[in-house]
């Protein structure tokens, strides 16, 4: 698979001054017998055309984070805003990808892909040609009638990333998306999403990825938003400088040091919470 995915990016020439997602003072707590504060008070924004990683250790609130974003959950205080206007419910403009690929068993690679389609009313005729082209698109072009469970966890997820892409959101969220596979199938693909990212021919451009791994982090994102074990608060963030495509400069001593940097401001936060 091709190595440079990003290179269309740098061609784009889209300048936005305005965020397309912003998280604002976002608190979430949950009742279990006591009550459990999981978020408190995080803000950030997310810019246009913009690859951002959410990082943290386990417990600290990403997912849930991530599934208010989507609409899925609701946050006690604050709110999310998509182009200024608040997410209060799922909404076809910001859609996500599970960490456990959340496919419907006893539906094909097609029908999983063409089910949101459909519960948003888009004709068949269409449901069935978006999905065609994107499972083609990540490279599933032969298993169009595959049930989930003749697939890889890596063709499964490549089915998720398919059928997120295919509704035509401006926004993705990914939730751990690689965290279940073997490296060389998650490097894979890494290499895809960055190229569905970088294609300017596409309406999905601004991605949010939540992840545990470092070294992923600076590898995929722009700027990478650090958060604080429980309860999860922003605690910084990191601009990402290394040249795009990424994969050339892996070994490369900047990328070394921003993992290392990345990783001092993490190891920071965890002790000053002990």
């Amino acid at each position: 698979m091709e190595e440079a995915p990003e290179a269309g990016r740098a061609v784009r020439g889209r300048v936005q001054l305005t965020a397309i997602l912003s998280v604002r003072n976002v608190v979430k707590t949950f009742k279990n017998g006591s009550t459990v504060r999981a978020i408190d008070d995080v803000s950030f924004e997310v810019n246009y055309d913009e690859f951002v990683c959410i990082i943290g250790p386990s417990g600290c609130g990403k997912s849930t984070l991530l599934r208010i974003m989507a609409g899925l959950e609701t946050a006690d205080s604050g709110q999310v805003l998509f182009r200024g206007e608040p997410i209060t419910k799922p909404t076809p403009k910001v859609t996500m990808v599970f960490q456990t690929f959340g496919l419907l068993p006893w539906k094909t690679a097609m029908e999983n892909v063409e089910l949101p389609m459909e519960v948003a009313g888009m004709p068949r005729a269409e449901a069935e040609g978006r999905a065609d082209r994107y499972l083609r698109m990540v490279g599933l072009g032969t298993f169009l009638g595959a049930y989930p469970h003749d697939l890889s966890g890596g063709m499964r997820q490549r089915v998720g990333v398919a059928r997120a892409l295919a509704i035509g959101p401006e926004v993705l969220l990914l939730d751990e998306p690689f965290s279940a596979l073997d490296e060389l199938t998650a490097r894979a693909l890494r290499v895809l999403l960055l190229k569905i990212w970088s294609d300017s021919s596409l309406p999905t451009n601004n991605f949010v990825m939540v992840t545990h791994n470092v070294e992923e982090a600076v590898m995929m994102a722009d700027r990478i938003i650090v958060m604080s074990p429980h309860p999860g608060r922003v605690v910084g963030e990191l601009k990402v400088e290394l040249p795009r495509p990424r994969f050339e400069h892996l070994r490369d001593a900047l990328f070394f040091d921003t993992v290392d940097k990345l990783m001092g401001m993490l190891s920071s936060n965890a002790e000053e919470q002990m």
